[in-house]
C-alpha cells in the first residue's frame, strides 16, 4: 500500500483552511450583509412609463446599439437595442437607405411576417402592422410575455450615477422601472454601480 506523504496532507489542510477562512470573511463583512444601513444610496421607482409602451412610427434613427435584424424582401429590419426597430431598404446592396424607425422601448427580440411585425415592447409582446411604415398601428399585445426582461436587461437596472450603491430593483409584475431616487439612511442597498 502506498503512503500519503506528510507534506501533501499539510499542504491539503493549509489550502481547505484558507478556503474555509476565506468564505467566512467574504460572508461576515458588511458590505455583502442586506441590512446595512448606507449613509446615501438609490432607490427604484415603479410605475407604468406610457412613452416606454408607446409604439409609434418615426423618421429614420442613428443606429447606435444595433441588435437583431431580419429581412423581408428589399427591406431590413434592424433592432436598435432597448429603442426600436429600423426600416432600412437594401435593394442597392452597396447603398442601404433608411426609410424610417418605430419606436418600441425596450426592443430586443423580432420577427416579421405577412405585412406584421413582432416585437417585444419592454416585458410585452406587440404586434404591429407595418403596411405603411409612416402610419404603423398596434393590432394585439400579450402583457408580460418576457417574463425575464427586466432581469436580462442590465442597463435598465442600474441607477444613472457610476460608483454608488442601491436596492437592487425587482420590478413588479406589470409595472416599469421609471427612475431612481437618491435617499438617505438606506437598507437593502446591496448593489453597487461600478465606475
Amino acid at each position: 500500500m502506498r503512503k500519503t506523504s506528510p507534506f501533501l496532507i499539510a499542504f491539503f489542510l493549509i489550502v481547505i483552511i484558507t478556503a474555509f477562512t476565506g468564505c467566512w470573511s467574504y460572508y461576515k463583512d458588511d458590505q455583502y450583509t442586506v441590512e446595512t444601513i448606507r449613509d446615501e444610496a438609490y432607490v427604484p421607482v415603479y410605475g407604468i412609463d406610457t412613452s416606454f409602451r408607446s409604439i409609434r412610427s418615426m423618421a429614420p434613427q442613428p443606429i447606435v446599439e444595433s441588435g437583431k435584424i431580419y429581412v423581408l424582401g428589399n427591406n431590413l429590419f434592424q433592432v436598435e437595442k432597448m429603442k426600436g426597430v429600423h426600416i432600412i431598404n437594401y435593394s442597392d446592396k452597396s447603398k442601404p437607405v433608411k426609410i424610417g424607425f418605430i419606436k418600441s422601448g425596450g426592443a430586443s427580440e423580432i420577427a416579421v411576417k405577412n405585412g406584421y411585425l413582432v416585437v417585444n415592447n419592454g416585458p410585452d409582446l406587440v404586434t404591429i402592422d407595418i403596411t405603411d411604415y409612416n402610419k404603423v398601428k398596434e393590432v394585439a399585445r400579450v402583457k408580460n410575455a418576457f417574463k425575464t426582461f427586466y432581469s436580462e436587461s442590465s442597463e435598465f437596472l442600474v441607477p444613472p450615477v457610476k460608483g454608488k450603491y442601491y436596492v437592487c430593483p425587482l420590478v413588479p409584475s406589470g409595472q416599469d422601472l421609471v427612475g431612481w431616487k437618491l435617499e438617505q439612511n438606506v437598507s437593502g442597498a446591496g448593489c453597487y454601480n461600478a465606475p
